[in-house]
């Protein structure tokens, strides 16, 4: 949705009224020598701009500044080209093995999802982009990443992994389904989280697991991404592409709510250049869309005593 600079304007949780777009205007004009990442810092504390738990969104101010550029309201710093080099630490690891088992349910049990260690994190993106049918390059914004642990034997033994990311931008049939308009999305649609990878490695061969397993991680998003983001997501979604029919969400009690449009994420187009995917829904508590439009937590240093 495109900003109006000249009134007032959501940017997901954050109202921006007349006097901080005077703010904006005047960080910008007067800062106008500093570099791009510096002039991001200084607007998110001079706004403030923060996310629940009291960190700067720089993210979400690098996007604005994008927009002011594209708008061509205020001149802005120029971007830096992006550096080349080594690829990241987050793509050198080895994938786990791809282990053969074909057994029961209660035979894996206790089963476990497990968030992942910042220092198995190498090892969990090289198992995804080796195993899952879609690949893996990186995850951007928030996330948060299991693996998926059966605790039957002497030693954990790793089945496989999830990943929960970002809702995507806009989806008709999603934002129809909880009756949101343009404006409301854009407040509140970080409530929504997506999962974005489930992976059961290929050689793992076990009756209802998968359903089984996104019950468990159902049960334990709310608080995972609460205690690292400050606030509890409402809804999860996600999309599944032929030949895949969804019938692990299906079983697990997910909705199936209409299909995307085939533009993808970024897509500057209206024509459907991919192939179009159902879209499944899952709401974590009962009264799902009162709880999505609840007012945002306060950062720590906003709270009122």
């Amino acid at each position: 949705m495109p900003i109006h600079f000249d009134e007032p304007f959501w940017i997901g949780d954050r109202y921006f009224s007349l006097d901080d777009i005077a703010l904006i205007q005047n960080t910008l004009r007067r800062f106008r020598r500093l570099r791009r990442p510096e002039l991001v810092a200084t607007l998110c504390e001079n706004l403030p701009w923060t996310t629940a738990m009291g960190a700067p969104r720089l993210a979400a101010c690098r996007k604005l500044l994008d927009a002011i550029e594209e708008a061509q309201w205020m001149p802005v710093p120029p971007k830096r080209a992006p550096r080349r080099g080594r690829p990241s630490a987050d793509h050198q690891g080895d994938p786990i093995p791809d282990i053969a088992i074909t057994t029961s349910l209660t035979a894996v049990q206790p089963l476990e999802v497990i968030p992942v260690d910042p220092i198995d994190m190498p090892i969990w993106n090289a198992t995804m982009a080796t195993f899952h049918p879609l690949g893996y390059q990186q995850a951007f914004g928030a996330r948060q990443q299991y693996w998926i642990v059966s605790l039957a034997g002497p030693e954990p033994v790793r089945l496989g992994g999830l990943l929960f990311a970002a809702a995507a931008q806009k989806l008709q049939a999603r934002d129809t389904w909880i009756g949101w308009d343009a404006t409301t999305r854009a407040r509140f649609r970080a409530r929504i989280v997506n999962n974005s990878r489930f992976l059961i490695l290929p050689r793992v061969h076990i009756p209802h697991l998968a359903s089984h397993v996104l019950g468990l991680a159902a049960r334990r998003i709310r608080a995972d991404w609460q205690a690292r983001y400050g606030f509890a997501p409402v809804v999860l979604e996600t999309f599944v592409e032929e030949p895949w029919r969804g019938t692990c969400y299906a079983a697990a009690n997910w909705q199936c709510v209409g299909l995307t449009a085939g533009r993808g994420r970024n897509s500057c187009t209206k024509e459907a250049i991919l192939p179009k995917k159902t879209i499944w829904m899952y709401p974590l508590v009962r009264h799902w869309r009162q709880a999505l439009e609840t007012p945002w937590p306060l950062p720590p240093s906003e709270e009122l005593e």
